[in-house]
């Protein structure tokens, strides 16, 4: 669902040249945005809609302090998708608290190509589903650029329509009937970078420990394990090369739909989301990203993942590959935000993306 996010980046990019205008003479002013929204990729092929944005900083925020936002939208893509969304970012008190997640609701059709390393590079199903999502993150800040707190997560599928001819219709899988995910969890953000929408140095890590039971209001039992590592560095006078790796592992009753997964706009352009799924997964991508000229520029990337059921299936005969390259443009000089125009290619498997923001 990693789109729904870019369309809040989108909304974000327009608005944040008038904000930083007004930051300052007049820090705590409260801005209010209305724009639309637009994107392409392969798990919804074309989508668009209208959302609004807010901004603001709190009274008792110093001049510079990061400004907390807002954002409401409403999409509608070609494939009859209704994402409704509701996402915010807050930094109370100078920071020192970090408040973050997104209330939705979603009309959302879903591939499923199996779990695991087994099935055929063709194999495809369709389902459809409805949810209402919560997601929250309360953090605190304990040190310099690190922040540590509480995760809350819930979904609750609603399975409107199986394949008759497919695998989740016999209810093998885990979470093949829908289902409600309600768990909790500790998590930690480090992040160094010097620019949060286009980072041209620095260090962005993330590790989660999550949990789902009937004590936390699940239908699901399992626990999650995650790490995921972002690097910059400068090359040259204008070039970065970005490096990402994640870890994830998986322990107990895995719904198929909270499994970790291969594809997508965010983790190895070139597949469908979902591609390639299980209890655990270890990838590593980079993507050098090089400007040209005027608001232009260019990325090439390419990257390794594997899943599997076990840790033993993690193994080099289970690696998948994507390679790619990429257009930007430069939407908003003040906060480095681009339109990235990308075609990837993996495994028997490729797809074009136009999206707002850098992948990772």
């Amino acid at each position: 669902m990693n789109k729904i996010w870019l369309c809040a980046l989108f909304l974000l990019a327009l608005s944040g040249q008038v904000a930083a205008q007004k930051k300052e003479k007049s820090p705590n002013r409260f801005k209010i945005v209305a724009l639309p929204v637009a994107f392409y990729t392969p798990d919804t092929k074309w989508g668009g809609g209208a959302g609004g944005l807010s901004t603001f900083n709190f009274k008792s925020d110093s001049l510079r302090a990061r400004r907390s936002s807002v954002t409401v939208g409403v999409v509608y893509t070609q494939l009859r998708q209704v994402l409704l969304y509701f996402p915010f970012q807050l930094f109370p008190q100078n920071q020192k608290y970090w408040i973050a997640g997104e209330v939705g609701y979603y009309r959302y059709v879903f591939n499923y190509f199996g779990t695991g390393n087994d099935l055929s590079p063709d194999y495809i199903e369709k389902y459809d589903a409805t949810f209402p999502r919560i997601r929250l993150n309360m953090s605190r800040k304990v040190g310099d650029n690190l922040y540590a707190g509480l995760r809350y997560a819930f979904d609750d599928f609603d399975f409107t329509r199986r394949d008759p001819n497919g695998l989740l219709v016999r209810n093998e899988v885990p979470g093949s009937d829908g289902g409600r995910i309600s768990g909790v969890g500790a998590g930690f953000n480090y992040d160094t970078r010097n620019s949060i929408f286009f980072p041209e140095k620095g260090l962005l890590a993330e590790g989660i420990v999550y949990a789902e039971s009937r004590q936390t209001g699940s239908q699901f039992t399992y626990q999650r394990l995650s790490l995921d590592v972002a690097k910059y560095i400068g090359v040259g006078k204008k070039g970065v090369l970005a490096l990402n790796s994640a870890a994830v592992f998986s322990f107990g009753e895995v719904p198929f739909h909270q499994m970790p997964v291969i594809g997508g706009t965010k983790r190895m352009r070139g597949y469908f989301e979902g591609k390639y799924r299980d209890k655990h997964l270890l990838l590593v991508q980079g993507e050098y990203r090089q400007p040209l000229f005027w608001r232009i520029g260019v990325v090439a990337f390419g990257g390794l993942g594997m899943v599997g059921r076990d840790v033993n299936a993690l193994a080099l005969t289970n690696t998948r590959y994507n390679y790619g390259a990429g257009i930007r443009f430069l939407l908003d000089k003040a906060q480095r935000i681009n339109v990235r125009a990308d075609y990837g290619i993996g495994y028997k498997s490729k797809g074009f993306y136009l999206t707002f923001g850098e992948a990772f």
